[in-house]
């Protein structure tokens, strides 16, 4: 819509409160029809835990790319513009608490990103910054431009609270050795260097049958240990992020907040395995993160 302000869907309401409507995160990320990745797996665990969400999608996709089709595109960068002015506009940026950045699809949704939080970090100071650098993994390699990874390194880096990659996003944002446990810690400690306050990473490698995660700032260096379970779905990395944050802006440690996500990810694997599906269940992700962590404790190593 070129002159929304001259559409006829843009009309005065007879009676309307007055009142700003409260947003706790705004979520940048892709979004599906079918299926859990980006938004369609961050926001359903979030609402669960009781906050209100502003999503904004970078893509709109019938899938993920698991299958042997995939219909949708990926938005055009003056419409990813259009959205966030649009919150601007709204003064959401300034009500909210955080917000999270994920797949952008392309480097000019990337920059359209920057451009953005640029504009809007000097007037809203309280907004934590969550960026999931969504680069590839291990087993598919980047599937990003590589573009994309210098607006990452070179733009969103400075301004990011907190970071979250998966040891092989880890290893591309540094350029050095990232899949083991101490090498990952070297190298989230020079990510820290760049802007972060903490960088959380996933999908390390630990022992026979086992999936480490860390989280590191500047004075702390905290591990975990999981299962690695014999099951592939999109959407794990984007329920971790979504229950971390959810925690931390409920003022718990980050430590404890961890605890909970990775015990919520791992409920939602399990129920997957259980229930014998091909998209992972997002639904049993909060209710396991509300329990007392015991199963999933991290382990302080700085």
């Amino acid at each position: 819509m070129n002159s929304p302000t001259d559409s006829h869907l843009v009309h005065g309401r007879r009676v309307r409160p007055q009142g700003p409507s409260p947003v706790d995160v705004i979520t940048v990320q892709s979004q599906l029809v079918y299926g859990h990745a980006g938004n369609s797996a961050a926001v359903p665990p979030l609402r669960a835990l009781g906050l209100r969400v502003a999503e904004v999608p970078t893509t709109l996709l019938s899938n993920s790319p698991f299958y042997s089709t995939m219909r949708g595109r990926m938005l055009p960068a003056d419409w990813l513009g259009e959205l966030l002015l649009g919150l601007s506009e709204r003064g959401v940026p300034q009500r909210a608490q955080a917000v999270v950045s994920g797949y952008f699809g392309t480097v000019e949704n990337g920059e359209v990103f920057a451009d953005w939080i640029d504009s809007i970090q000097p007037q809203a100071p309280q907004l934590a910054y969550w960026l999931d650098p969504v680069i590839g993994d291990t087993h598919t390699g980047p599937y990003v431009e590589p573009a994309l990874e210098t607006v990452f390194r070179e733009r969103l880096l400075p301004r990011a609270h907190v970071v979250t990659p998966n040891a092989f996003e880890l290893g591309r944002l540094t350029g050095r050795p990232a899949l083991a446990q101490d090498d990952a810690i070297v190298a989230a400690r020079e990510l820290l260097e760049r802007g972060p306050r903490w960088v959380i990473a996933h999908s390390v490698e630990g022992g026979p049958g086992e999936l480490v995660t860390l989280a590191v700032s500047r004075g702390e260096v905290w591990r975990w240990s999981s299962e690695h379970l014999p099951v592939d779905v999109a959407g794990t990395g984007d329920v971790l992020l979504s229950l971390a944050l959810a925690y931390v802006l409920r003022g718990e440690p980050m430590q404890l907040a961890v605890s909970r996500a990775i015990a919520g990810v791992h409920a939602a694997l399990e129920a997957t395995l259980a229930a014998d599906v091909e998209e992972l269940d997002v639904l049993s992700a909060a209710p396991a993160a509300q329990l007392p962590p015991g199963r999933f404790r991290g382990q302080r190593l700085a």
